[in-house]
């Protein structure tokens, strides 16, 4: 191995993506960088996912690690195990679900290499699963907003994941020193979070790499999960928090979507929902504004 290229571990975790693995093992296996090694880890899956993206990988001149759980652990402990397993300078995440542009180690390798950088987020496109379509991950504002307040991403970010975190490329001995959170479930905003806070450097590349797959999920059990990990993640940080008027605003709206958002999956009827959507109205309003004139006026619209 020379200096010009640094092995990549490329990190594949799946469970249950039997329709999928296909497309995500090949996307990895066809990356243009020279260097790279994949560490498979099936989470218990019981559709066949292993058996189709370990006969994949084993057909593949690329090298290839397989790991197979007996029982279902959080993604947060598996990333950790595939990490120790290990042996690039750098690793990249994707999720068996997903699947990457056959350029996208290269790219990032690139970038992290010329700007000095920890690690390195991308854009992308998510694709719809139920109806097929294809659309940007980020709208050309928003994406912009992300890019100038990179060396502000913590403060950004504290509050609210921004960023779609799909291979994400980042120094293997940083994720060494610094593992993933266990009782977190959105462990990528922890990390991001943590790094950033730590002094290392995020950058992102404004090249569309990735293909997040969304998929439909149960909303009622998706915002108590989220909600949880909110409060998780937000705890570490929350002095930072509360000592921003801004940023407390923040806060308390996003906590106050997570309990109405919980209820409203929950209710039975239409009128319960309704009247809970004009609580969390209310709610809302009195959190956002002070003045009770504009306040009583936003009421009524």
């Amino acid at each position: 191995m020379t200096q010009a290229t640094p092995l990549v571990s490329i990190l594949l975790i799946t469970m249950n993506h039997a329709d999928f693995i296909a497309q995500a093992c090949n996307s990895a296996i066809g990356q243009t960088w020279p260097n790279i090694e994949i560490i498979f880890l099936d989470n218990n899956s019981s559709d066949g996912t292993y058996e189709k993206g370990s006969t994949i990988l084993q057909s593949s001149d690329v090298k290839f690690t397989l790991m197979r759980n007996r029982e279902s652990f959080g993604v947060a402990s598996n990333l950790n195990r595939m990490v120790a397993k290990a042996s690039g300078d750098y690793v990249a995440i994707l999720s068996g679900d997903d699947w990457w542009a056959d350029n996208l180690i290269e790219e990032k390798m690139k970038f992290i290499l010329e700007n000095n950088c920890d690690f390195v987020m991308s854009d992308g496109y998510k694709f719809i699963q139920e109806n097929g379509l294809t659309v940007p991950a980020y709208d050309e504002k928003e994406k912009q907003k992300i890019i100038t307040s990179m060396t502000a991403f913590f403060h950004e970010n504290v509050t609210g994941n921004k960023t779609v975190n799909v291979g994400t490329f980042i120094s293997r001995k940083l994720l060494t020193d610094y593992p993933f959170d266990e009782n977190i479930n959105t462990e990528d905003w922890d990390m991001n979070l943590r790094m950033t806070n730590l002094g290392y450097k995020p950058g992102f590349l404004d090249k569309k790499l990735f293909y997040y797959r969304v998929l439909a999920t149960s909303l009622s059990r998706k915002w108590k999960v989220m909600q949880d990990s909110y409060e998780k993640v937000t705890a570490k940080y929350l002095v930072y928090i509360l000592n921003d008027p801004k940023l407390q605003k923040e806060y308390m709206l996003n906590k106050l979507h997570f309990k109405y958002e919980i209820l409203l999956h929950q209710s039975q009827t239409e009128t319960e929902r309704k009247s809970l959507q004009r609580e969390w109205k209310r709610e809302k309003y009195r959190l956002k504004y002070r003045q009770p004139i504009l306040f009583f006026k936003l009421l009524t619209v």
